[in-house]
């Protein structure tokens, strides 16, 4: 394979799109959405891997990390999403913002995040200290993104912590730990592809927190807790992680 399979990748996409728009409209719902738009990864990967030369070792572990990471980002949206900061875009963006959503989600997802799996399907090199190092910045990533969940949700659900801010555990590290396990994820990714141009998929990744659903979720944060978010803002940074200092609930 010399060439981008533009036309298949595009054929998928557009169906892809087509379901997420379909579930905007029929659900109003943005996990359907949001369902939709991520899972556009899954026949795009197909096709690279099925037009690349042949499927080679690295190839099988990129799939098998795409897989998992899938498998796991699915309950997220699927059981977990009440209890996440997703739930809340259900009542802030409108109708025709829910159709922009599922048209920038799908194409961002299928054109940009899954461009390390065409350089992946590429290079048939032997598998060395550079892949070891992406499965391990892949698992640190899986820690921080699943992690930070499993512990909100399990905040979210005791009956002693209503109204509370969570600051402890992973979120005492920084105040976006899920989103910046999920950056770590894709930049596994780039480095197993080992190509610059894998590493437009982190970038792109990191621009849409940076820039869109951090800003959101601190304002929506600041507006519910108040002088509490204020002071754990304060002490904890906004995403790249450091060791706490120690300290309990914010009430």
């Amino acid at each position: 394979m010399t060439t981008y399979p533009w036309i298949e990748v595009l054929i998928v996409i557009e169906v892809a799109f087509a379901l997420a728009l379909a579930s905007a409209l029929i659900t109003k719902r943005t996990t359907a959405i949001f369902a939709a738009g991520f899972n556009v990864m899954v026949p795009v990967i197909a096709v690279l891997m099925w037009r690349a030369p042949s499927f080679h070792l690295r190839a099988l572990i990129a799939v098998l990390l795409a897989a998992i990471y899938l498998a796991r980002l699915n309950w997220v949206i699927l059981v977990w999403s009440k209890d996440t900061a997703m739930s809340k875009l259900d009542q802030s963006v409108p109708p025709l913002g829910k159709i922009g959503l599922s048209f920038i989600l799908v194409h961002s997802v299928g054109l940009g995040y899954c461009v390390p799996f065409y350089f992946i399907g590429l290079d048939s090199a032997p598998v060395g200290w550079w892949d070891a190092l992406a499965v391990c910045v892949y698992l640190v990533g899986t820690w921080f993104h699943f992690g930070g969940d499993y512990q909100k949700v399990r905040f979210k659900r005791r009956p002693d912590t209503r109204g509370k801010l969570l600051d402890t555990g992973l979120w005492s590290w920084c105040r976006h730990p899920n989103y910046f396990g999920d950056f770590l994820i894709y930049v596994s990714f780039a480095v197993l592809a080992q190509h610059p141009y894998a590493w437009l998929c982190p970038l792109l990744n990191l621009a849409q927190y940076l820039f869109d659903a951090i800003p959101k979720n601190e304002a929506w944060a600041a507006d519910k807790y108040g002088p509490a978010w204020g002071a754990y803002k304060r002490r904890t940074p906004k995403f790249v992680p450091r060791p706490p200092s120690g300290h309990g609930l914010a009430a």
